[in-house]
């Protein structure tokens, strides 16, 4: 009888998990609880270049949509290749070279089919793009200070040129173009201040991010950084 009552019961676990895997909400930043985390992607993050998940905290969820960054910065690049085109067009987003490598090998390379279907486009954003330099002061998203903006590169980058302050963290590229110097990109510094630089500058971190689409979307996890939220299977 008692093996009957767990075979029965471990069924209806069983018949429940996606509804549990549903029912999970995710939420943006909290100033009490903190950041939740997805993991979504692989991409070479060891120092020799062995791939890993790579891991999102969630900044904001509205509109059936959670807005995602990258907790770690992932490879350096430019942003454009000509800093007198860059200027010519306004510095637009979609129109640079990184957006360009974003949605080409990038895209391909960290993201499956099944994935890809929850993640949302936009003409102006593309798949992957990145913070902007307003988003980076929001203090709803979790960016009180300059020490919060602060990043940090995975082996990987640190390997293959991404430059690295004394402190330990390096700079990262916004999407926005500088409002006094039209050749140049604004970008974190020393201790998370906001600046710019050059637009063609290599050494520079990439800390992509996405929006996440909540309809249909069935995860297991905890959402935690040690036990980051998953697409269900």
């Amino acid at each position: 009888m008692k093996k009957m009552l767990s075979l029965l019961l471990s069924v209806l676990m069983l018949a429940c998990w996606p509804v549990l895997s549903h029912a999970l909400e995710l939420r943006g930043y909290d100033s009490e609880l903190g950041y939740e985390y997805v993991a979504l992607g692989r991409c070479p993050q060891d120092e020799d270049g062995g791939e890993r998940d790579i891991l999102w905290r969630v900044l904001d969820v509205s509109d059936d949509e959670a807005y995602l960054l990258s907790e770690y910065i992932l490879f350096n690049h430019r942003v454009h290749e000509d800093d007198e085109e860059y200027e010519d067009f306004g510095g637009q987003w979609n129109r640079t070279e990184l957006y360009q490598l974003l949605h080409g090998e990038k895209l391909d390379q960290w993201f499956t089919p099944e994935e890809m279907e929850h993640l949302v486009s936009s003409e102006e954003l593309g798949y992957l793009f990145l913070a902007s330099g307003e988003d980076l002061k929001n203090r709803e998203y979790g960016f009180s200070s300059d020490k919060t903006r602060q990043g940090y590169g995975t082996p990987y980058a640190l390997a293959n040129g991404l430059f690295r302050y004394s402190n330990g963290s390096s700079p990262y590229w916004t999407r926005s173009q500088s409002a006094t110097k039209a050749y140049g990109t604004r970008c974190t510094k020393v201790d998370g201040k906001l600046g710019y630089i050059r637009c063609v500058v290599m050494n520079e971190g990439v800390r992509p991010a996405i929006r996440l689409s909540l309809t249909d979307l069935a995860l297991t996890g905890s959402g935690t950084l040690e036990a980051p939220y998953r697409l269900a299977r």
